[in-house]
């Protein structure tokens, strides 16, 4: 078959003076900017969480339904990447913090190019070490710090969610740590999850519950996955457990929240060597040091030290941003002893700034 237009043909149409057989047609297009998709509105809702699942996963579902009207939008993505770090182990602290970077990753390379070249102003490429909130008086990058934080606002599309958990809670799968965690050792160890004592099992299973819930909520059928966390006591490689039982815990625990699939799921750690990587990390090792101390601040009427890269901080926490949605989720015992929720809305005083 030949086929409708042979090269001639062609070169004939677009270059008219050659003397072609065809009568040059003017053709006039219209250009449609289509609506760029940032965020979408709730209500949301676990859909799969039933009456046997934890009271975590219930919860969770009460804190979706109730606390969060607007998240990311990624169904024009193909990549997400999860960043999480965690805070308040330290004494004094009366919250853990639980903090995870939801982000479009396939949208990051203006991001990590705009780190670079932040980086090589400031000469902080070697050593490429993260924006940790505990050393932010670094000169370099406490001279870098507050352009960080912009680069974050204008070049991440996604969420950094925080879920502050009182101290005081000391499971949040049943009524009492000392019922519950042998329970979940047991359970963990009979499915070939490795050996997990009640304190890191407890963690592992908070952790990747919220990060099971909200993948649910924010991706897409056959999307693809990736989990980047710090070096923590839930993906070390310890006597009886290693690295991949946390693999094999976030698989399952994500088919229980997960109405569709996804095509393919990775997980990592921090490596040694630095690198852009560690630059959306940091995004949630500031988050989590930063909610930690505003809870604190609030519960105990006393300033938080630190200076002004602290403050610079909770100023970028509490300021909304177009393409990064700021969540934090505050889960607190009660005088009665009751578990309540809520979301925790912030803001500038403006007196201070």
């Amino acid at each position: 078959m030949r086929p409708p237009f042979n090269k001639s043909h062609i070169n004939r149409a677009l270059n008219p003076n050659d003397g072609g057989d065809f009568n040059l047609i003017k053709i006039s297009v219209t250009r449609i900017n289509l609506p760029l998709k940032i965020n979408k509105t709730g209500p949301f809702n676990l859909a799969k969480v039933s009456k046997e699942y934890s009271y975590f996963s219930h919860l969770l579902n009460s804190i979706v339904k109730d606390s969060i009207g607007e998240l990311p939008d990624f169904s024009g993505d193909s990549k997400i990447a999860i960043m999480s770090d965690f805070g308040g182990e330290h004494p004094g602290a009366r919250f853990n913090t639980y903090a995870f970077l939801f982000l479009a990753y396939n949208k990051a390379v203006l991001f990590e190019q705009k780190v670079k070249q932040l980086r090589e102003k400031h000469h902080i490429i070697v050593p490429y070490s993260e924006f940790a909130y505990k050393k932010l008086k670094s000169g370099p990058r406490s001279r870098a710090l507050i352009e960080y934080l912009d680069l974050v606002d204008h070049f991440v599309h996604g969420a950094i969610i925080t879920i502050a958990i009182d101290k005081r809670i000391e499971t949040v799968f049943g009524a009492e740590r000392e019922q519950v965690h042998p329970i979940m050792e047991d359970h963990l160890l009979e499915e070939g999850l490795g050996e997990w004592k009640g304190h890191a099992a407890e963690k592992i299973l908070r952790v990747t519950h919220i990060i099971s819930a909200f993948t649910a909520l924010l991706t897409q059928e056959n999307q693809k996955v990736f989990w980047y966390s710090d070096n923590d006591l839930i993906n070390e490689d310890a006597k009886k457990r290693d690295f991949t039982h946390t693999q094999q815990i976030l698989s399952r625990v994500l088919d229980m929240y997960m109405p569709h699939k996804l095509d393919i799921l990775g997980v990592g750690k921090s490596f040694d060597e630095k690198g852009h990587l560690d630059d959306l990390l940091s995004v949630t090792d500031l988050a989590a040091g930063v909610v930690q101390d505003l809870l604190l601040q609030h519960e105990t009427r006393k300033g938080v030290p630190g200076g002004n890269e602290k403050a610079e901080v909770m100023r970028w926490i509490a300021t909304p941003a177009k393409y990064l949605s700021k969540i934090t989720i505050q889960i607190t015992r009660t005088t009665n002893g009751e578990i309540a929720y809520g979301k925790v809305n912030m803001a500038i005083n403006k007196n201070n700034q």
